[in-house]
């Protein structure tokens, strides 16, 4: 394996372990399923991991977009797929930064809004602004990114560079988290990770 390639596929396993890792935090598991009041509650007894869990998204956002970029550099000797996959690390990227927003935002802003609800103090119209702009970035960061990860697996399939039933699966991944949020208006953003994740192991495994 080239080293460009071994570099990429480090960083495209590296950054959706890092998200796994964030994402299974045991003091924040019951958030995502809690009510508003207890998910404050749960964001005031667990600071500092409430903090480690957006900077590790963005840490692993910002490892695959790196790895989506050194693989594009890596796979030459076709000009259409390297064409293919610079564009598709450029919409990953630009994604990517809507994604950091969301953690940058949440990580100040649902604290806050823990601790006015906590004194009693009114947390409107401040938290319907919050939780608009952030469910904007979000979808945003979804679609985009999602059909910048389609298109990967579309392009590894049709031109080479890893194995085709990987490709596809990354790209059918993906293609189910479009599908997901148009449906409900909502998606698990750790999905979106796995596509890199499968693109990452063909390429560390040899499955060319």
């Amino acid at each position: 394996m080239a080293e460009g390639v071994a570099a990429a596929a480090a960083l495209l396993v590296v950054g959706p372990l890092v998200a796994a890792i964030s994402a299974g935090s045991p003091a924040l598991i019951p958030y995502w399923s809690a009510s508003r009041e207890d998910g404050f509650a749960i964001v005031r007894a667990h600071r500092l991991a409430w903090t480690l869990l957006n900077a590790g998204f963005i840490l692993a956002t910002v490892t695959t977009a790196a790895g989506l970029g050194v693989l594009a550099l890596a796979l030459d000797g076709d000009a259409i797929r390297s064409a293919a996959l610079a564009t598709v690390a450029i919409a990953y990227t630009i994604a990517g930064g809507l994604w950091c927003a969301v953690q940058a935002i949440r990580a100040r802003t649902t604290p806050a809004l823990a601790d006015l609800a906590e004194r009693g103090a009114p947390t409107e119209p401040s938290e319907t602004l919050v939780g608009a702009a952030i469910v904007g970035l979000f979808t945003a960061f979804t679609f985009v990114t999602g059909a910048a990860l389609v298109a990967l697996g579309v392009t590894l399939a049709l031109a080479g560079g890893i194995a085709f039933p990987a490709a596809v699966a990354a790209a059918l991944v993906a293609a189910a988290v479009i599908v997901a949020h148009l449906n409900t208006g909502d998606s698990i953003p750790a999905v979106l990770y796995l596509p890199t994740l499968i693109v990452g192991i063909a390429l560390l495994l040899g499955w060319t």
